[in-house]
């Protein structure tokens, strides 16, 4: 059987993290269910690792890999950012109150949390190079 491994990595403070990185956990989380399902006819299994990060790797949060493969490669879109109140009032120990997320434009949209529907487009691709 192959694997498709999914990672999610996101800042967190103690247990929590900010609202746009709660959203993608809630897309990536069904997504994964989704894909396990459609998948599984063809002999590919779904995994989903979720990954913390220390308030200092901001830049590297809410992303999500599939198969090793970044989202925004897998579709071509672009990464950006832009602040992010939720960010700010979670990490206002630790930085100066002005934190920017990642956000990625795709089709000249703009995303700060990744919805279900990408995550599934992105999951797909990289399932068909298994």
């Amino acid at each position: 059987m192959r694997t498709l491994e999914i990672l999610w990595q996101r800042v967190t403070v103690g247990a929590e993290t900010c609202e746009r990185c709660g959203e993608t956990g809630e897309s990536v989380r069904r997504a994964a269910e989704q894909l396990a399902t459609e998948l599984a006819p063809r002999g590919i299994e779904v995994t989903l690792t979720e990954k913390t990060l220390p308030p200092f790797a901001v830049a590297e949060s809410n992303r999500v890999f599939f198969g090793g493969v970044a989202v925004e490669e897998l579709l071509g879109a672009a990464v950006g950012q832009n602040h992010c109140q939720s960010c700010c009032e979670l990490l206002a120990d630790t930085t100066d109150g002005q934190t920017d997320c990642r956000t990625l434009t795709l089709a000249g949209r703009e995303y700060e949390a990744l919805p279900e529907e990408l995550l599934l487009r992105a999951g797909r691709k990289a399932a068909e190079a298994l």
